[in-house]
């Protein structure tokens, strides 16, 4: 009879570990997947907002870029203006000095 008790000594041990480990398993890959769903969420949230801030950036560019255009735009017009007025001063100094030397002949 002490062999009998001994084994189910023996079996009642080895059952316990084993339902021990299995409970250790099991929560340890409960956790696991808990971890990878907790990433997987941290990881979607962080692109959304990567997302939206490249949207926003891409919206200040295109901004940034048509403002250019319309500088460059309102220089070229500028400078058109300002070889106009370059002629008409060329033109005005041409006459002047044409009216001083009808002057100077005259008086």
């Amino acid at each position: 009879m002490n062999t009998i008790a001994a084994d189910d000594t023996s079996v009642t041990t080895v059952a316990m570990i084993t339902s021990t480990a299995m409970v250790v398993a099991l929560v340890a890959i409960v956790l696991f997947v808990a971890l990878g769903v907790y990433r997987a969420r941290h990881s979607a949230a962080r692109e959304a907002q990567y997302r939206t801030l490249a949207e926003q950036t891409g919206a200040a560019q295109q901004s940034a870029a048509e403002s250019a255009r319309v500088t460059a735009d309102e220089l070229t017009a500028l400078r058109t203006e300002l070889q106009a007025n370059r002629a008409e001063l060329g033109e005005v100094t041409r006459r002047l000095s044409e009216l001083e030397r009808l002057l100077s002949q005259i008086g």
